[in-house]
């Protein structure tokens, strides 16, 4: 699956306020998708500041997902009603085609030495989040004074990963002061995403790839390179097949719709963080 981003995709605000419908799409079928995707879809590529313009890149996220001891998050994920997840996300770009020429596996992976920290709320098929960037060597500093500003705290723009609208001043840190415990990270997980928007923001549909799922590793914030997948350790699980999802501010479109049928799958509640918290809870 080869994916070049079309340059004139912009970002925008499809995020704030929509719905999401996801899927589960066996491989064998996800070509015959995303070659209707391209057809009616730029795909969308990160511009803000700082990123990545080499062409050819594989994008990857990975997501740290926080929890407190009893699991309050875990268990209200469960219920399938109203629930908060508070998480992080690093984005980072895999270049194949300079491995050739690199000297060393860390020249093909590009990253920026942040976290993108959100908090997102769901209920009745609707989500919502908010989010600012956070160095990640200051992650530890914010939890344990719940929510305290770091001087190197920074706003998102509405130009990063994901097109996130600006978090309201201290909505994360009135929610951690909010709680009755502490909360740490749980579960970590990775995938190879790809992502198209329409010209007017109010479609966006991502297909995750390669999803797999991590216990956070003992220098999960200290450690000064990216959350690369091939440097998390021995994978708890790996899911079978893509996780397709369609985030609308409207209904969707005929064609999609159309697309979707095809492939034979139907939707499905999937929440990463349950799957990862599952399998970790499992294995101890």
């Amino acid at each position: 699956m080869s994916l070049s981003p079309d340059p004139r995709a912009r970002d925008g605000d499809i995020t704030s306020d929509r719905r999401e419908t996801k899927y589960l799409v066996p491989l064998a079928r996800a070509d015959d998708l995303v070659s209707a995707l391209c057809a009616e879809l730029p795909l969308h590529r990160f511009t803000g500041e700082r990123a990545n313009s080499l062409p050819g890149a594989n994008h990857y996220i990975t997501t740290v997902y926080f929890d407190t001891p009893s699991g309050r998050h875990y268990r209200e994920a469960l219920t399938g009603g109203r629930s908060i997840k508070v998480r992080a996300r690093e984005y980072y770009d895999v270049h194949p085609s300079l491995a050739e020429v690199a000297t060393s596996s860390d020249e093909i992976v590009r990253y920026n030495p942040w976290l993108w920290f959100e908090l997102k709320q769901r209920e009745a098929g609707r989500s919502e989040k908010r989010r600012f960037r956070l160095p990640k060597l200051d992650v530890p500093a914010f939890f344990a004074d719940k929510g305290s500003r770091p001087a190197r705290r920074f706003p998102d723009d509405g130009l990063g990963p994901d097109s996130v609208p600006p978090a309201e001043p201290d909505a994360i840190e009135a929610y951690l002061r909010s709680l009755d415990e502490p909360l740490a990270a749980t579960c970590l997980v990775n995938y190879r995403r790809v992502s198209w928007q329409s010209a007017d923001a109010t479609l966006r549909v991502t297909l995750d790839l390669g999803l797999s799922c991590y216990a956070p590793p003992a220098d999960l914030w200290t450690r000064a390179w990216p959350l690369e997948r091939r440097l998390l350790g021995r994978p708890t699980s790996v899911l079978d097949g893509a996780v397709l999802e369609v985030k609308a501010r409207s209904s969707v479109p005929p064609w999609l719709a159309a697309a979707i049928e095809r492939t034979g799958v139907a939707s499905m509640e999937f929440s990463k963080f349950v799957a990862a918290t599952r399998r970790l809870r499992e294995n101890v």
